[in-house]
């Protein structure tokens, strides 16, 4: 069982039902609409196709909906592309008039404050660069540093500008409604500077119907957001390394150990990670990755990442399936060599003082002590599954949920799968499930195996964990009355 969870972004390499079948038979676990592309019609019929083929495949995947956030963009460009040569002057303005080889048009707020001479301007993932030569009314006059092909739409980056603007602004919360309107898992908010942005957008879903069960992913790719991480993981679900915007917010050359500073907090909060951008990008093209691409998938998932995510690979790119393929067979092959101690001792508590997490690094010290088959939580938000799945078990973490949408948001937290239960039962009840789901997940028929549940009524935390074999429990009574939380 690969323990590191997949994330294909959608879009007309796979927009199709076919194609969503086919990138979950290869093995994708979620997917990301980027609605920063498309219109509203084609992003609704996407959500709706995306939920059909789930059902039709028996498969409950996230949905997780990325909204564009203050993200700075150029106008449309006559013929879609215009290529910028090293050297060459190019005007950035207000006029809306389609761009060309001498300016573009770019809506920039405050845009005689957004920039001064000599500074950087980044184009795309930072393929292009400019230099700000000078400023005017309505005008910012660039030189090409470093040259390239320009699209329609690319993102700008000025990244010593401190543009005060709304991680969660009107068209965000446009795109959010609709989705909501047809059901989605996580938001990914873009651009998140600190842990007021993520409150902002939480209180927005909490007054929307649907919206208290959507979960909040913070993307991080400012240089501000860096310092502010522990805030932001207070009330994040879960983060996003975005390395293409902080790999320009930041040196290049530190890059990589932002990486493993985001991750390794992420888990020690018991949120989850996830790493994306140019994972796989040769395969946009090729067939098979580069030796670094595949290294660098597989440090991300010996960083302890949750997920690692394909963007342009799975929606433009000519092998959307490969690439899944092989992001699934780098995990399994390095996942063997992850080492979960130096981390497990990291993990803290959300409620100082709660006793889930003891609860939960007794289930894990249990199970690893008797080489136990699996981890079985009952649970009623994915709490409990998500503290045990952040202190790494070597065996899998099965959740045993009545909720839809908790199950489905289970799907890129490391390690975790989750099943349908009833919302009460009684420990025999739950042994009885936990023992079907054995042949289901392929796990050995014989073994013990670990079970959580709250005791003795329902509303109590998890704080019961008991030893199951297939005679039975090993926690005392028989007639011992659990309640799944």
């Amino acid at each position: 069982m690969r323990r590191t969870k997949i994330l294909a972004t959608v879009g007309p390499a796979t927009d199709r039902a076919d194609r969503l079948l086919k990138l979950l038979e290869s093995g994708t676990d979620a997917f990301r609409i980027n609605v920063s592309h498309g219109t509203s019609g084609e992003h609704r019929a996407t959500l709706r196709r995306l939920y059909q083929v789930c059902r039709r495949a028996r498969r409950e995947a996230a949905v997780v909906v990325d909204v564009q956030g203050p993200k700075l963009r150029i106008g449309e460009l006559v013929g879609g592309t215009v290529r910028l040569s090293r050297g060459a002057r190019w005007t950035l303005d207000k006029e809306p008039a389609p761009g060309d080889e001498h300016r573009t048009f770019v809506e920039i707020p405050s845009f005689e404050q957004a920039a001064r001479r000599g500074d950087p301007v980044f184009l795309g993932d930072g393929d292009v660069e400019l230099s700000v030569e000078s400023t005017g009314p309505g005008t910012i006059e660039t030189r090409v540093v470093s040259g390239g092909v320009v699209r329609s739409h690319q993102g700008v980056s000025l990244p010593r500008a401190r543009l005060r603007t709304a991680a969660f602004g009107p068209k965000d919360r446009a795109d959010t409604a609709l989705a909501l309107e047809e059901g989605f898992d996580y938001l990914a908010l873009s651009f998140v500077r600190d842990e007021q942005d993520v409150l902002a957008a939480r209180r927005w879903l909490d007054a929307h119907p649907g919206g208290r069960s959507v979960g909040i992913i913070a993307k991080i790719e400012r240089a501000e957001a860096l310092g502010a991480i522990d805030g932001i993981l207070r009330s994040a679900d879960g983060i996003m390394v975005a390395r293409g915007d902080l790999g320009i917010e930041v040196p290049l050359a530190r890059l990589a150990l932002e990486q493993k500073m985001l991750v390794r907090k992420a888990n020690a909060a018991g949120r989850f990670s996830i790493v994306a951008t140019q994972m796989l990008l040769s395969m946009l093209t090729s067939p098979r990755p580069t030796r670094a691409e595949a290294t660098d998938v597989a440090n991300a998932v010996l960083d302890g990442a949750d997920a690692v995510m394909l963007s342009e690979e799975s929606a433009v790119g000519q092998y959307p399936f490969e690439a899944v393929r092989w992001l699934d067979r780098i995990a399994r092959a390095t996942e063997v060599a992850f080492d979960p101690m130096p981390g497990r001792a990291m993990v803290r508590s959300r409620e100082p003082g709660g006793a889930e997490l003891s609860v939960a690094r007794a289930a894990v010290n249990l199970a690893e002590n008797v080489r136990a088959r699996a981890i079985v939580t009952p649970t009623h938000s994915g709490r409990t599954a998500r503290l045990i799945a952040a202190l790494r078990p070597t065996c899998p973490v099965l959740a045993l949920s009545s909720s839809e949408s908790v199950r489905r948001r289970l799907s890129l937290v490391r390690g975790v799968r989750s099943f349908p239960a009833v919302a009460e039962s009684d420990l025999q009840s739950l042994r009885i499930r936990s023992l079907e789901l054995f042949g289901v997940v392929g796990l050995a028929p014989t073994g013990p195996m670990v079970l959580t549940a709250g005791y003795p009524v329902a509303g109590r935390p998890t704080n019961l964990v008991t030893l199951v074999e297939d005679g039975g429990p090993r926690s005392g009574k028989r007639s011992v009355q659990g309640r799944v939380r």
